[in-house]
């Protein structure tokens, strides 16, 4: 069965890359929402190379992160991918893009992500585990700008009513 989260709208009002080159800090333990093997395609060669990917789910203002490392566990590698998953417009099955079974793409605007990984519950649940993590990182940010926005509102009602 193929499962798809599609966003329609900009997670951002700002251009972000999707890959980050400068360091991230490692993931911590309490933000890892699911980790697991997984075969990525690399970007210029387009070979299929064995990751483990982790998502990561840190409280707001922090974005999802979807992570890939050579080696299971090893956090304090730089990881091999860093994708913020704020500018994930689609995650969806991919086997007809790939010619792969059981495999997944991450969309984001400048590349889009190829995974596989070894059945189709599994599939299944990363699209649903990154799917989730991308519309709750922007309702929490929604849902936050708003009541700061609505908190400035009343500052400055406040500071006209005391100029009165």
């Amino acid at each position: 069965s193929a499962l798809q989260y599609h966003s329609s709208t900009s997670a951002t009002g700002t251009s972000m890359p999707s890959s980050s080159t400068s360091a991230a800090p490692p993931p911590r333990r309490e933000d890892i929402r699911k980790e697991g093997w997984a075969w990525k395609e690399s970007l210029f060669l387009r070979q299929y190379r064995k990751r483990w990917l982790v998502l990561t789910c840190p409280p707001h203002p922090q974005p999802s992160r979807l992570l890939t490392f050579s080696k299971k566990q090893d956090y304090s590698a730089r990881p091999t991918e860093d994708i913020d998953l704020r500018q994930c417009g689609t995650v969806k099955s991919a086997d007809d893009l790939t010619n792969k079974p059981f495999s997944f793409t991450v969309q984001v605007p400048d590349r889009n992500f190829f995974l596989a990984v070894d059945n189709d519950a599994d599939r299944n649940e990363w699209v649903a585990a990154i799917g989730r993590a991308t519309t709750e990182n922007r309702r929490v940010r929604s849902y936050s700008e708003e009541v700061e926005y609505q908190e400035q509102q009343a500052r400055l009602a406040a500071a006209r009513a005391a100029g009165d």
